[in-house]
């Protein structure tokens, strides 16, 4: 009590100091509400010390944070028109040098990835092709040298020859001639030789006949006998040379042939050999040959230096997008023109094609919604054909939401302010009665200022702070006010309703920093908001109302006659208070009884009221941002998204692989009516080829994806990796018994 009498006397004494200082502390705690941000985030729901966030803060550094959502569409050859797909390319290229973003996801990206690939492997060829043509230079420049070194006849000389070696044919011909005559005369010889040996023998045997007529003519019988001998011994004789003679047919027919055979063989070679060096390079035209090999031989050498010159400088080349439709399909689709599976993420069907802008992690509000507007206005500007498209995704959602309760804490103040500038009005008779309004609409501003100051965000709960501000700072100060009209003195009013004043602040105070037990930030943040806001009340209805009213009553405006100010009559408001007193004085007992039980009921069943953490339920259900993320989840299935964040020495290793792998399918299997899709490092490896791989193969090709599709799955150091799973919309128990359940699935990790 002599605490606020001071109070009231320093006042008195010198009001204008007062003043003056407390507008002054007042306008530099105003001056901090221009520091004030909007949350939305993880952060207003969670507690930034636990494990939940600390892990997801951790995913977030390393494979990035929310995604912005943009759905195209349009007819299928419409979206997938090259003029469509450049301008895809080119809202890309805008934000190429972006810091904030993580990556980049579309139709017109992956078709990029793909000619930058090729590209990657065209290059890779042109060194081979360059060793190539440097190894044909040589070898031909070898054999030019070596053939101008070498000594060759004039083919015409040769040919010469060549003619004389067929007049040696001629000879042959004689000599085949002899042959076949001799042949034939040895045919005659054996004839006669035949004949003249059946001739004597057939005489032998008649002079055998007639030396047995003899008689007794012994010595003509004698002679005969041996004529007779003779002649046979001479017919044996013939017979043997008519049988050797038929020996020397055969000789003599043979070497005709063979004689015939070498003179065809012969004249054969020699017409070839002939036929060959006709028209045939004399010396002069093979040096010139010569010549020409090693000049070619040059030229290969020049074009392999100039293709390994265009190979070290190849990387200031850039791959960009086909020029042609035709060029353009070749990528889109398969030779059985089937779309091939690395577009499934990004064409969702014939007429919606997805592009998902991935942001950084652990991204301040400011940033998202800085790029969110760049990335509208770039598609606005880019002008599609025949296409249209939608911006969303939790970005999106959290900046409209921030937008909405910019414009609803102002609705809702205003409001405020209005219903209390009646109610004073009617309730209080008392002069400059609406003041006290201005009073708590300053403290409340200055109450928003020191948030700002102290890096306290405004909440979704914590907006609702200022209504709640104006009511009570209205109850301090009114009562102060009053008081100070019956009584035309600061310090008496102080003294005699200061302390009273001052104890319902500090038990209200108290009862909001119970609200600091609570786990959620934005609740704390709420309790935090209240408790400055209802000690700055109390100060600026002490030091700026009082002031004022002793300002205007010494120095200012006096009491006119003419108007009365009755507070002594009694108004229909005390009536009703009156009697509301009575009757509660009266069953006080039975009352007290009640207020027992109902709070008794309400503690018993405060266990079993539900929690709800979707930031969708908080919104107002007209938004356009929520019906556009409505429409993209009934298109894309999910827009939900959840994380099984891992690390390891070296996520590369076989056992490691092969339980994402089975991870993975388990998940599908067990559940299928709450995931969506899932997608790991291997997804990625399967969209570049559809065969069984050995670990190595699946290293290899991990390798050669592009570093913006791979860095979504795998850490630069390889260390960490994530399973993405994108979910179903639940409710909270939903979603609360499937992380249960999840947990349980993955657990064991190797």
């Amino acid at each position: 009590m002599r605490f606020f009498r001071m109070i009231g006397n320093r006042i008195e004494k010198t009001p204008f100091k007062v003043l003056l200082g407390t507008i002054v502390i007042f306008a530099l705690l105003i001056a901090g509400a221009v520091k004030v941000n909007m949350a939305t985030g993880s952060e207003t729901l969670v507690d930034v010390k636990g494990d939940a966030y600390i892990s997801n803060k951790l995913m977030e550094e390393n494979f990035g944070g929310d995604s912005i959502l943009v759905l195209f569409e349009g007819e299928k050859d419409e979206l997938l028109a090259i003029e469509n797909i450049e301008k895809m390319w080119n809202v890309e290229q805008r934000f190429k040098y972006e810091d904030n973003i993580f990556s980049f996801m579309s139709t017109a990206s992956i078709v990029h990835q793909m000619t930058h690939r090729q590209s990657v492997m065209i290059k890779d060829q042109i060194v081979e092709i360059s060793e190539g043509l440097g190894e044909i230079s040589t070898k031909l420049t070898d054999v030019g040298t070596e053939l101008a070194s070498k000594d060759i006849k004039d083919p015409k000389v040769i040919e010469e020859k060549l003619e004389g070696l067929s007049d040696v044919t001629g000879a042959f011909g004689k000599l085949i001639t002899g042959q076949n005559n001799l042949s034939q005369g040895a045919s005659q010889l054996q004839g006669g030789l035949f004949t003249a040996s059946e001739g004597l023998t057939s005489a032998s045997g008649q002079l055998a006949q007639l030396s047995n007529l003899a008689g007794e003519n012994q010595e003509l019988k004698m002679k005969l006998n041996a004529i007779s001998e003779n002649i046979g011994k001479s017919a044996e004789g013939l017979m043997t040379m008519s049988n050797n003679t038929a020996n020397l047919k055969v000789g003599a027919d043979n070497t005709a042939k063979g004689l015939t055979n070498i003179s065809s063989q012969l004249s054969k070679e020699t017409s070839e050999m002939k036929e060959g060096l006709t028209g045939g390079i004399n010396p002069d035209e093979l040096k010139e040959m010569a010549a020409g090999f090693v000049t070619i031989g040059e030229n290969l050498g020049d074009i392999s230096e100039g293709l390994g010159v265009f190979h070290s400088k190849s990387t200031m080349m850039v791959a960009n997008i086909p020029t042609s439709q035709e060029e353009l399909d070749s990528i889109l689709y398969d030779e059985d023109l089937n779309l091939r599976t690395i577009f499934d993420d990004v064409i969702v069907d014939d007429t919606h094609n997805m592009m998902v802008v991935k942001l950084q992690g652990n991204l301040g509000d400011e940033y998202k919604d800085l790029i969110y507007a760049d990335l509208s206005t770039a598609l606005d500007n880019e002008g599609f054909e025949n296409v249209s498209f939608i911006v969303s995704g939790k970005p999106v959602l959290d900046s409209s939401l921030r937008s909405e309760m910019k414009s609803n804490m102002m609705i809702m103040v205003a409001l405020a302010v209005a219903l209390m500038f009646v109610i004073l009005l009617v309730v209080f008779n008392i002069r400059w009665r609406v003041f006290s309004l201005g009073i708590i609409f300053v403290s409340v501003i200055a109450t928003l200022g020191f948030m700002g100051t102290m890096s306290v965000p405004m909440t979704m709960v914590s907006m609702a702070v200022f209504p709640i501000l104006i009511g009570l700072g209205i109850d301090y100060s009114i009562q102060l006010q009053n008081r100070y009209e019956e009584e035309k003195s600061v310090s008496i009013t102080l003294a005699q309703i200061g302390k009273s004043v001052a104890i319902a602040v500090i038990a209200t105070v108290l009862g909001f920093i119970s609200l600091y037990a609570s786990p959620v930030p934005m609740i704390k943040d709420f309790g935090k908001m209240l408790t400055i806001g209802v000690i700055i009340s109390f100060i600026g209805s002490v030091l700026l109302l009082m002031p004022t009213l002793h300002i205007r009553d010494t120095f200012g405006e006096k009491l006119k006659k003419t108007t009365k100010y009755d507070n002594g009559r009694e108004t229909r408001l005390d009536k009703i208070l009156k009697s509301t007193t009575r009757f509660v004085l009266k069953y006080s007992i039975f009352i007290i009884i009640i207020s027992i039980a109902i709070a008794g009921f309400g503690f018993s069943v405060d266990n079993k009221i539900g929690v709800e953490t979707d930031i969708e339920t908080f919104m107002p259900q007209d938004m356009a941002a929520l019906s556009d993320i409505h429409e993209i989840r009934d298109i894309v299935g999910s827009t939900n998204q959840m994380a099984i964040y891992m690390e390891s020495e070296n996520i590369l290793t076989e056992e490691n692989i092969n339980w994402i792998d089975g991870i993975t399918a388990d998940i599908k299997d067990q559940f299928g009516d709450k995931v969506v899709d899932v997608k790991s490092l291997s997804t990625l490896v399967s969209n570049m080829t559809e065969e069984t791989l050995a670990f190595d193969e699946y290293l290899d090709i991990t390798a050669d994806i592009p570093k913006e599709q791979r860095k979504m799955f795998l850490s630069d150091n390889g260390d960490k990796s994530v399973i993405l799973l994108n979910v179903s919309h639940m409710s909270t128990e939903e979603l609360q018994e499937f992380v249960r359940e999840l947990k349980v699935t993955v657990k064991g990790a190797p």
